[in-house]
């Protein structure tokens, strides 16, 4: 599917068949038409959907325009002209899968059981359809009373790969749903593993359910208050007050399948889709705090940088999400160019009475992003300072982070001394074992006590976290480092396969296929990494390597 937010005017399907008379009725079409063409580009959603529905009333006999229509009315989350259009385009015969969905998503609404049953029964089962099917099969069923077949669509064992980790996150909220808290509270656990935005939230169902089942002590050490929301939640309880459902209704089922959907979607660069999904969520759920997150992000990521503003404005206050929402909307207002105003409102969060160490971590991110490492660091210390012998074991990352900073601030004593605190704190964490041992072989000669260190810390991490490609990628490079050549092609074609679309990873493979004498590979390596780098530096010493050969690329730039 193709959102069409930048349309040549010559797309737009005159009746030029028609008499003059018919010609001049086309032109308020063609006017609304070509100024919601400028407004879309202009990123004004809101303008450009309606100008396009004058256009479609206008000239209801150009098929086209409905279709331009509706994607502009999802992008823009005007969900009744949304559903309107897609009943529209489904009646002159449209059976685009996306077209599909939107209706499903307003049958959900109306609760319509029989018709999303109905509708899905027109999902072909390709591609995000795939995943989709089961789940909505599963909610149909329970919704009509059928527990016994809805939690057979979504038994785990019945799904392997991509799939099984929607299914397990979707038989959680199902068990709870259902008030099988013990299930249900061992099934959120197993579903926080995946991570993604519903991690803070798929938290609090577990909290919720173990305290419905009577352990409420339980509930409360999942719920350690390492982040804002999640401390809210334990105040909650605390108080005697329940946490809540994450699904009360099976319509909130289907959002939190096209949030995780819409996430998956945008890594996977499938703009169009992650946009839709996204917006699908807030139709079907505008209740549920995740959907407005992910359709900021979404829509931030596609320049919409007032509509994903919007967006965080709709997210309730007293959950505990002011941080949260205040971190996305200073990431909305950089990627929009205002990075002064992105400043300010971190450092007045920083310096506001109760201010958390997640206001500062947010200031020194900030500064991270600017490359302003000094500052950043600085900025984590205050963050230590203040609040780290709260957090008890979790202040590791702000060490690591802080580590981090140092490090590119070129204060590698002290940068050195918080990796240590971290790994003092959490002595199996891959992360700092990767970035410690990486650094340490960095500045260690083959051979010196620094460089068993080194080797001894990326070995560790990559057996904990074999499917982290940056941690295979720096197994391969110590490997190719100390001399194994061989050895390395393979790991770091593994680490490749892991991050394929990772600019150094990519070099590397083509710096270890070049020293295994396979340089026509090497240079196709290198010119694929060029494609993917963002970094001048790093494009300046690829395309080194493509002129002159790994051997030589060195001093050639040495000379520039």
């Amino acid at each position: 599917m193709r959102f069409l937010f930048i349309l040549p005017a010559l797309a737009y399907p005159l009746n030029l068949a028609a008499p003059a008379l018919a010609a001049r009725s086309t032109e308020p079409a063609l006017h609304a038409y070509m100024i919601g063409r400028y407004a879309a580009l202009d990123h004004e959603l809101d303008l450009a959907a309606r100008l396009m529905e004058e256009a479609r009333v206008a000239d209801p006999a150009a098929a086209t325009l409905t279709r331009r229509a509706w994607d502009l009315a999802i992008a823009a989350g005007d969900q009744p002209r949304a559903f309107k259009l897609a009943r529209s385009l489904a009646a002159a015969g449209a059976v685009e899968p996306e077209i599909t969905m939107t209706r499903l998503a307003e049958a959900a609404v109306r609760k319509d059981w029989a018709e999303v049953a109905a509708l899905r029964a027109k999902l072909n089962g390709q591609g995000w359809q795939q995943v989709a099917g089961p789940i909505i099969d599963a909610w149909a069923a329970a919704a009509r009373g059928d527990s016994a077949a809805a939690l057979n669509l979504l038994d785990p064992q019945r799904h392997q790969g991509f799939l099984r980790a929607y299914i397990v996150e979707q038989r959680a909220h199902l068990l709870a749903w259902l008030g099988r808290w013990d299930e249900a509270a061992a099934a959120y656990r197993q579903a926080r593993s995946g991570g993604g935005v519903a991690g803070i939230f798929l938290r609090q169902g577990q909290a919720h359910a173990l305290a419905m089942a009577g352990n409420r002590d339980e509930a409360l050490a999942v719920l350690f208050p390492n982040d804002q929301p999640t401390a809210a939640a334990r105040a909650r309880l605390q108080a005697g007050k329940p946490i809540g459902l994450l699904v009360a209704e099976p319509r909130q089922a289907l959002a939190w399948l096209s949030i995780r959907l819409a996430g998956d979607l945008a890594r996977e660069r499938a703009e169009p889709l992650a946009v839709l999904f996204a917006r699908l969520s807030s139709f079907l759920a505008p209740d549920v705090p995740a959907s407005w997150l992910t359709v900021a992000d979404i829509l931030s990521r596609s320049g919409q940088s007032d509509a994903a503003l919007a967006a965080l404005a709709r997210v309730p206050d007293g959950l505990g999400l002011q941080y949260l929402v205040r971190a996305r909307r200073a990431d909305v207002l950089e990627a929009a160019g205002e990075g002064a105003a992105a400043g300010q409102l971190l450092l007045a969060a920083a310096n506001a009475p109760g201010a958390s160490a997640d206001d500062w971590a947010g200031l020194a991110g900030w500064h991270r992003r600017g490359e302003r490492y000094g500052d950043a660091a600085a900025a984590y210390g205050t963050a230590l300072e203040r609040f780290g012998a709260g957090q008890g074991v979790s202040a590791w990352n702000l060490y690591y982070m802080r580590g981090m900073m140092r490090d590119r601030a070129d204060d590698w004593p002290g940068a050195l001394a918080d990796f240590r605190a971290a790994l003092a704190l959490v002595p199996d964490e891959p992360g700092v074992l990767n970035y410690l041992g990486y650094s340490l072989l960095e500045r260690s000669p083959a051979a010196a006590p620094q460089d068993a260190e080194a080797r001894a810390l990326i070995e560790k991490a990559a057996v904990l976290r074999p499917g982290d490609g940056g941690i295979i990628d720096s197994l391969g490079w110590m490997q190719l480092r100390s001399g194994d050549i061989d050895k390395a092609v393979v790991t770091l074609e593994r680490a490749v396969n892991l991050e394929p679309q990772e600019a150094a990873i990519i070099g590397h493979l083509g710096d270890a296929l070049w020293q295994q004498g396979r340089r026509i590979e090497a240079r196709f390596r290198w010119r694929q990494a060029l494609g993917f780098a963002a970094a001048a530096s790093e494009r300046r010493e690829l395309q080194a390597r493509l002129d002159f050969g790994l051997d030589a690329a060195g001093a050639m730039l040495a000379m520039r």
